[in-house]
C-alpha cells in the first residue's frame, strides 16, 4: 500500500542520542476502536476532527496547489485587518522551502515558536492569524502531539480492576521511531477516569503530564484538539491556551511532520483530488496527448501512455486520468489567494489548478498533467454564530476536509494511507463581545468571554473585532465585568 525508502544519513544517526527530542502526530479518520469512552471525540469536548494515525496509515493532500478565499461575512465583521491576518497565516507556509530541503536536524526550526501578550491575555483575546496556523496544519495532515502522545488502545475490566493498554502516537521525524518527546520536553501519563458534571464518569484517558520542571514547549499544532483541556495535565493545559497567545511560525516539530508526509521519498498509494482530470485547463482535458505528456510507452499498446489496465483510454490518442496509483510526496504544498465573490461564497470567476506529476500504476511509470476546475475556493475562510459548547460560544471551527481511505481499495482491512481531500474551509465565530454568568446573577457578576484580536509580541496594540472596536472600551468593560 505504501513505501517509504528514507536514507538517514549516517552522520545523522551518531548525532540523534544528543539531538532534543521530538515528535509529531498524524491527523485521519476516526478508527472503528477509536470511542469516545476511551477519549476519543468526546461529546461536547470541542472541535476534534479526527484521531491520531499509525505511522504508515497517514492521510495527506495529493496536489502541490491549494486554493483560499474570504467570503463577505468575514470581511463584514473582521474587515481589511482581519484579512490582512489571514493572508500572514497563509504568507508562513508559502514561506518554507521544499521539505526536501530541511536540514536533517531541522535546526532552522525553533523549538519554541510562541509567546504571550500580556495586554491581550488580560482582555482574553485570542490571535486570528496563529488559530488559522493550526487549522492548516491539519489541513495538511497533522494534529496535537500534546493531545496524542499517549492513548488508550483498550479497556478490560475483570470484576473491579481496570486493566488497559497504552500506545504512543508521536513520531520521531529523524528516527521515524515513537518518541515521548515534544520540542524537547519530556512527557509520561497517568490514566484518569473523567467524570460528567453529574457525577457519572465520561470516558477514560491517558492524560499527557510533561515530566521536566519547565513549562512545555508546545507545537504550533497544540491548538489543533480543543479537547486538550480535559485529557492534559494543567501546565499543558496552560501552555496551549490560545488567549493571548501568539505563534512566529513553526515549531521544529511541526516541520518535521510536515516533511515526513510530504517528502517525495514518502510513496503512498492514493488518489487525485475529487473533480481531478487529465490534461491542461485550457482544452479541458479532452484532447491530452501521449505526445505532449510522457515518452514513456508500453508494449502492444500502439504508441499510446499505458493501458486499460492502469486507467487510461487508447481512443483517438486521448488519456484518462490515473487515478488511484502510487505517488510521492509533493515536497511543498502552496496556498493561493483567489478572488472570490463576497455574496456568492464563490470564485468571482472559475479559477483553474494544473500541475505535472509522476505516477506509477502496475508497475508501469506514467507522466501526466492533472487539472482542476474551481467555482469555489478549496478552502472558505468565512464567519457566522457557530453555536455553544455547553454554555459557552464557540469560538471557531474548521470545516473538516474529507477523508479518502485509498488503501482500503488494496486491503478491505487497512486504516490508510489516504488523501486529504483540500475542499475544507474555516469560520470564525462573528458573536463578538459577550459575558458568562452562572447562577440568578447580574451584569457585573459576569465574566467577559474570548474575543477575536490580532497581535504580536510588539508593543503596537492589538487590533480587535469586530471592525469598530476601541480598545478602550474593552479595557473599561472588562475592568466592570470584574467588578474592580
Amino acid at each position: 500500500m505504501r513505501t517509504t525508502s528514507f536514507i538517514v544519513p549516517i552522520v545523522a544517526l551518531l548525532l540523534l542520542g544528543s539531538l532534543p527530542g521530538r515528535a509529531f502526530s498524524l491527523l485521519g479518520p476516526f478508527s472503528g476502536w477509536q470511542s469516545p469512552d476511551l477519549g476519543y471525540n468526546v461529546p461536547n469536548g470541542g472541535n476534534e476532527y479526527g484521531g491520531p494515525r499509525l505511522r504508515g496509515d497517514e492521510y495527506r493532500l495529493s496536489t502541490p496547489v491549494v486554493t483560499y478565499g474570504i467570503d463577505g461575512s468575514f470581511l463584514e465583521f473582521f474587515g481589511t485587518e482581519g484579512a490582512r491576518a489571514v493572508d500572514a497565516a497563509f504568507a508562513v507556509f508559502n514561506g518554507l522551502t521544499n521539505v526536501s530541503a530541511f536540514s536533517d536536524t531541522l535546526d532552522e526550526f525553533p523549538l519554541k515558536a510562541d509567546g504571550i501578550n500580556p495586554t491581550a491575555r488580560a482582555l482574553g483575546l485570542v490571535d486570528i492569524k496563529t488559530q488559522l496556523m493550526s487549522q492548516i496544519l491539519a489541513t495538511l495532515g497533522l494534529t496535537s502531539p500534546e493531545r496524542w502522545c499517549w492513548s488508550l488502545r483498550a479497556r478490560y475490566v475483570v470484576g473491579t480492576t481496570p486493566s488497559y493498554s497504552v500506545v504512543n502516537f508521536n513520531y520521531d521525524p529523524v528516527s521515524g521511531r515513537p518518541s515521548r518527546y515534544i520540542n524537547g520536553t519530556l512527557y509520561s501519563y497517568v490514566i484518569r477516569e473523567i467524570y460528567n458534571a453529574d457525577g457519572t464518569v465520561g470516558f477514560y484517558d491517558s492524560r499527557e503530564v510533561p515530566v521536566d520542571s519547565a513549562n512545555p514547549m508546545v507545537s504550533l499544532a497544540s491548538t489543533i484538539s480543543i479537547n486538550s483541556g480535559l485529557t492534559s495535565d494543567d501546565r499543558v493545559v496552560r501552555a496551549i491556551s490560545p488567549t493571548g497567545r501568539y505563534f512566529t511560525g513553526l515549531t521544529r516539530d511541526d516541520a518535521g511532520g510536515l516533511r515526513y508526509l510530504y517528502h517525495p521519498a514518502n510513496r503512498n498509494y492514493e488518489g487525485a483530488p475529487a473533480g481531478s482530470f487529465r490534461g491542461s485547463a485550457a482544452t479541458g482535458g479532452g484532447g491530452a496527448s501521449a505526445a505532449l505528456e510522457s515518452p514513456w510507452t508500453v508494449a502492444g499498446s500502439s504508441g499510446q501512455v499505458g493501458t486499460t489496465a492502469v486507467g487510461t483510454t487508447t481512443t483517438s490518442n486521448t488519456l484518462q486520468l490515473v487515478n488511484l496509483a502510487v505517488r510521492a510526496g509533493v515536497d511543498r504544498v502552496r496556498f493561493v489567494k483567489v478572488n472570490t465573490d463576497p455574496v456568492l461564497r464563490q470564485n468571482a470567476r472559475q479559477a483553474a489548478v494544473t500541475y505535472p506529476e509522476v505516477v506509477s500504476s502496475n508497475g508501469v511509470v506514467i507522466r501526466q498533467v492533472v487539472s482542476r476546475i474551481l467555482a469555489r475556493p478549496d478552502i472558505l475562510i468565512s464567519a457566522r454564530d457557530l453555536g455553544v459548547a455547553l454554555y459557552v460560544p464557540v469560538l471557531g471551527g474548521l470545516v473538516q476536509p474529507g477523508f479518502v481511505n485509498t488503501g482500503a481499495t488494496l486491503d478491505g482491512a487497512s486504516e490508510g494511507p489516504g488523501n486529504i481531500e483540500p475542499q475544507s474551509g474555516y469560520t470564525f465565530s462573528k458573536v463578538g463581545v459577550y459575558s458568562l454568568n452562572r447562577g440568578n446573577t447580574d451584569e457585573q457578576d459576569g465574566q467577559p468571554g474570548n474575543i477575536w484580536g490580532s497581535f504580536d509580541g510588539s508593543t503596537n496594540a492589538p487590533v480587535l473585532y469586530p471592525i469598530g472596536t476601541k480598545l478602550a472600551d474593552l479595557e473599561a468593560a472588562a475592568l466592570y465585568l470584574r467588578g474592580n
